[in-house]
């Protein structure tokens, strides 16, 4: 299936309906910490693609950060890791430098559970397609994503999940092949409502 995908163009963004979210692109998860990886570290280009287009041009954009208490019960199933006040927690810098979007700090692997996220779906009642960027396509990603989707089924609410699949990424650990968890967690999505993209297309 991944073979078979088909580029978007960004111009399809631009009906003031298109929001930006980015999931977990913060230093704990791709410079610095026990669950950082060269691999999800990868697609912060892609990632800064997105946030400079969605900025540029006036459509809102989320950004989440994984931001734990120090006794944070999720220690429970990971290491520790970004912890508040440390760098870990912190947003990539590129993006920082970008800016443009709204930072909401979330302390479980679902963004969507979030009131500050909940708040942001019900106060935009226009948005009809939300673009998902970001790690790790296998747990933060998609527990939003499929999060995201059931519930706008259970509200009957048309809003199309679009993830560019070169905007993702996993990392690679004892008993975590990222290959295998990458290609089985887009499948699930897929199965699930949510459309992926191979990538998306810029034009000057």
């Amino acid at each position: 299936m991944m073979q078979n995908l088909t580029s978007t163009e960004s111009k399809a963004f631009l009906d003031d309906k298109t929001a930006l979210v980015i999931v977990d692109m913060v230093n704990g998860f791709l410079t610095e910490g026990v669950l950082s990886s060269p691999r999800s570290a990868s697609v912060l280009p892609e990632c800064e693609k997105l946030l400079k287009f969605f900025k540029e041009n006036n459509l809102p954009c989320v950004a989440f950060a994984d931001c734990h208490e120090p006794d944070c019960i999720e220690f429970n199933s990971f290491p520790p890791h970004c912890i508040r006040g440390t760098s870990e927690s912190e947003i990539a810098p590129s993006l920082q430098k970008i800016g443009g979007y709204l930072k909401i700090e979330k302390n479980s692997t679902n963004g969507f559970l979030t009131p500050e996220f909940q708040e942001f779906l019900k106060t935009n009642q226009q948005i009809e397609k939300i673009v998902v960027c970001g790690v790790c396509t296998d747990i933060c990603v998609m527990q939003f994503c499929l999060t995201l989707k059931t519930f706008c089924n259970q509200e009957n609410r048309n809003l199309e999940v679009l993830l560019p699949v070169n905007a993702v990424e996993t990392y690679d650990a004892p008993n975590h092949n990222a290959d295998s968890m990458q290609n089985a967690a887009l499948e699930i999505m897929a199965q699930a409502g949510i459309n992926l993209t191979s990538e998306v297309i810029y034009h000057e």
